[in-house]
């Protein structure tokens, strides 16, 4: 009996570390290629190393004997290959941008030489992912930046997606539909974590609420997903957060929207009515760095929003308070809705 229940506890714990691998790869990605001399000669043995550019955090490899290596579960960012191996100079390549989601592959060629002689190349994103069908984008940090957002959002970019549509109104669920597909057919993860609501799933207001302050960037599958993505006939979503890096670094913010500024629409000045009151205050912070340099590091945010309008039927008042913890956890928020007739 004792023997039958070990068994089972050894089995049930297989399952759920299987389970947490194939999750969490979903928030990050993986660099793989071979090693090869100028003559196109496999290299076994040869010693890989991959550094995160902007933690200083390194990974290290060593080839197969078909003279392939492979970095799994890997953070976003880029990433400076180096490779070594007796009687063949050093190879590194910098500049190799590792997106979520999306496999990088860096095949490299050692010359003869030197250990102590340093060959650099540079690299970039991959021109053509061959590693899997899927059909999808990243949004990036830059074009979460740089394009406006209605309430500083960033899961709105998901509708400049190919194949997405939004229905105007009415109905229940998002109205937001991809190829087709219901419009509560999402799969929405942060960090390899689900974060979708039970009810009516929305790909653009999840459980957890994002900023632009807190998010790396985010991976759209519309079509194709590979297994770890796959579970809805809709979008998969995967959110990879911010993370601090080996430098301190921190922000703050004020957004205002307020009548006073606005002018008031052709309609109402057509009825000699009064502009309505709409006024919208955001602001808050974001924090990161070191705690140990190369080894361990935080980031935090913070963000209020305060909303108030007035129409002429009556008026409405929402605050919501995200309180976000480090990195190292998610965020969670609550919201509080005051309604006026």
């Amino acid at each position: 009996m004792r023997k039958l229940t070990y068994v089972i506890c050894s089995f049930m714990l297989l399952i759920v570390v299987g389970l947490s691998a194939a999750i969490a790869q979903t928030g990050s990605s993986n660099i793989t290629g071979s090693v090869r001399d100028v003559n196109g000669a496999v290299v076994p043995g040869a010693t890989v190393t991959a550094k995160n550019d902007a933690t200083g955090v390194t990974s290290t490899q060593t080839t197969t004997d078909s003279g392939l290596y492979a970095f799994s579960s890997l953070p976003v960012g880029k990433y400076t290959i180096t490779v070594e191996k007796q009687g063949f100079k050093t190879l590194q390549k910098t500049n190799n941008v590792l997106e979520v989601g999306i496999p990088l592959t860096v095949d490299v060629a050692l010359e003869v030489g030197l250990v102590s002689e340093t060959v650099t190349v540079q690299g970039g994103l991959e021109q053509l992912q061959t590693a899997n069908a899927t059909i999808g984008n990243v949004v990036e940090q830059k074009a979460i930046e740089a394009l406006p957002l209605n309430g500083r959002n960033p899961l709105t970019l998901l509708l400049l997606e190919p194949g997405v549509v939004q229905r105007s109104a009415g109905g229940a669920g998002s109205g937001v539909h991809v190829n087709g597909a219901r419009d509560r057919a999402y799969n929405v993860t942060i960090d390899g974590i689900e974060a979708n609501e039970s009810s009516v799933p929305n790909p653009v207001s999840n459980l957890y609420r994002i900023t632009p302050d807190n998010i790396q960037e985010y991976k759209v599958t519309t079509n194709n997903a590979t297994a770890e993505e796959g579970r809805n006939s809709g979008a998969s979503i995967s959110i990879a957060t911010r993370a601090g890096t080996s430098e301190f670094h921190g922000t703050g913010f004020f957004f205002l929207r307020n009548e006073a500024v606005n002018s008031n629409e052709w309609y109402q000045n057509a009825q000699k009515n009064t502009k309505p009151l709409i006024r919208m205050e955001q602001f808050g912070y974001e924090m990161s760095g070191p705690i140990k340099k190369n080894k361990t590091f935080f980031f935090g945010s913070y963000g209020y929003n305060l909303w108030f309008s007035r129409s002429l039927y009556g008026r409405s008042a929402r605050r919501y308070f995200p309180l976000l913890r480090s990195r190292f956890g998610e965020s969670v928020g609550y919201r509080r809705n005051h309604d006026h007739a």
